[in-house]
């Protein structure tokens, strides 16, 4: 499907649901707080659809009218005062959803350099230059608000540059930020001065991924590999640069450092059966006890190899003699196609014995029952280490400040997201949070087929029972701007409380009450 076809129809998904959940909330209007309550997950709802960038005028004064009525819910106004600030606010909220979806369908053409922007995580890794692409594409959300659709277009058009230098320069900072961190940490070192030469390989595999990512962005495989040796020649001159250095500040150094490679060296030789190394004539001679070793193992590998090569002889081997007694001439040295010609041969003759025909079958049992345990053991594998590849990536989603990426006892994968933090006794998902959940969405597509499961844990202070409320509540909370980001059907996803039974540090210290305040998703394979 093309993509602007896509969009429209994922527009069209949102005006749908939208519009249900606006009837739904027009029958509700009881003359009660429930009012406020449908108010709020409307408003929740505006806000995963990005209604303040799709139509930020109105919005401004949907969440100005909001405020007004949250005061009034807060303040135990009256019931009338409370009803009139909150039909106000749900009125410009479903002003803000209506422009939304207009502003989507009329600026459709521009919206995937914004969402590739954003798939780069830009906002996360280069965020002036997202926030002036954004600020510049809000200006055409502008337009189509006042009825400038010319205007509109024009302005957008401007966005798709910006948005586009902001995916390139966050593809560069993902797969080269690190290496350049690590080159600048080397030169701090004093790589110049002492490992100038490996230095010199950490920049030059810098500059040769930067050039395959200005030749092709999405080339971002062996981009990635050729970013990954520069990082590890950036480290390996760091600690050539920091083992020179000490060694100028002390003479005691060079033997240390030698000692130190022989402890290296002797932990090798270790597996390899030498209780220790022998060093008193140099390492020279402890190598070469060690190559000695290997060629060994070598020799025995190949003699391995070599009574493989003379047990398939043999089977293939029997197989041509019983097919030359039973008058078949067979070419070829493959032991799977030959038992299917004995096969053949042994239903041709009705008149060889019973015994002849079952050795034959037995033999094509064991290979039949060799290959499928092999294909058995290759797909097991390609799924481990799929999964391995989909949990690895996942990691690399979260900083340690928003939370890890782990497996549990039952090896379902933990999203552990301390950084989701709600405000004392709410459970409402705050604005600064989004770019988190952004990425936790972005975890989640890795795994398209899991089943997930959102928890809610407090810390230990406070009555267990109100604590145990308030985590069900903000997992219910999360699990809500899931389902309706993602479109996660209902029997996909699920939200837990656990209040604070279910601690992962001691509610003792400040730090272990922290660590015990968060939420977990389980993703469920």
């Amino acid at each position: 499907m093309h993509v602007g076809n896509r969009i429209t129809a994922y527009l069209l998904i949102c005006t749908v649901t939208v519009m249900c959940v606006l009837t739904l909330t027009h029958q509700s209007h009881a003359a009660d707080l429930d009012q406020f309550a449908s108010l709020k997950t409307l408003k929740d709802s505006a806000l995963v659809l990005e209604a303040d960038v799709f139509a930020p005028k109105v919005w401004s004064k949907a969440v100005k009218a909001f405020e007004k009525a949250e005061r009034s819910v807060n303040q135990g106004k009256s019931q009338k005062d409370i009803n009139k600030h909150v039909a106000s606010a749900l009125e410009y909220v479903e002003n803000a959803i209506r422009t939304t979806s207009v502003s989507k369908l009329t600026l459709q053409q521009y919206l995937e350099p914004r969402d590739n922007a954003r798939k780069a995580r830009a906002h996360v890794h280069v965020p002036d230059i997202y926030a002036k692409a954004e600020k510049q594409f809000i200006k055409a959300t502008e337009k189509v608000e006042s009825g400038n659709v010319k205007g509109a277009l024009k302005e957008a058009d401007k966005s798709k540059p910006l948005f586009d230098t902001a995916e390139i320069k966050a593809i560069e900072v993902e797969i080269l930020g690190k290496a350049d961190r690590l080159i600048e940490k080397a030169k701090a070192d004093d790589a110049t001065k002492y490992a100038l030469s490996t230095l010199d390989k950490a920049k030059s595999a810098r500059d040769k991924s930067y050039a395959i990512l200005v030749g092709d962005r999405y080339n971002r495989e062996e981009a990635v590999e050729t970013a990954s040796l520069a990082e590890y020649e950036a480290m390996h001159a760091s600690n050539i640069a920091l083992s020179v250095r000490a060694l100028n500040r002390n003479d005691q150094a060079w033997e240390k450092l030698m000692l130190l490679y022989e402890i290296q060296m002797n932990r090798v030789g270790k597996k390899m059966g030498f209780d220790y190394l022998k060093f008193d004539n140099g390492p020279l001679a402890a190598a070469d006890a060690m190559i000695d070793k290997v060629e060994m193992y070598q020799d025995e590998i190949k003699n391995l190899s070599k009574d493989s090569e003379f047990l398939s002889s043999a089977v293939v081997k029997q197989l041509r003699s019983i097919l030359e007694s039973i008058g078949v001439s067979y070419e070829g040295n493959d032991p799977v196609a030959m038992g299917k010609a004995v096969e053949e041969a042994l239903v041709a003759m009705q008149e060889e014995s019973a015994s002849t025909i079952k050795q034959l079958q037995e033999v094509q049992d064991k290979l039949a029952a060799l290959e499928a345990s092999h294909k058995a053991v290759e797909a097991d594998l390609a799924v481990r280490v799929e999964k391995e590849e989909r949990f690895k990536k996942a990691k690399t989603i979260l900083n340690p400040s928003e939370g890890e990426v782990l497996f549990n006892s039952s090896n379902d994968v933990v999203l552990r997201l301390r950084g989701l933090s709600f405000d004392i006794g709410q459970s409402e998902i705050k604005d600064e949070h989004i770019p988190l959940l952004e990425k936790v969405k972005e975890i989640i597509n890795l795994f398209p087929s899991a089943n997930l499961v959102v928890e809610g844990h407090t810390d230990g202070s406070g009555d267990a029972s109100s604590n145990m409320m308030l985590s069900e509540k903000r997992a219910y909370a999360v699990t809500q701007y899931l389902r309706q980001s993602l479109l996660i059907p209902a029997d996909k996803i699920k939200s837990m409380g656990f209040g604070m039974d279910r601690p992962v540090a001691s509610n003792q210290t400040k730090e272990g009450r922290a660590k015990n305040r968060r939420i977990d998703i389980l993703i469920q394979q």
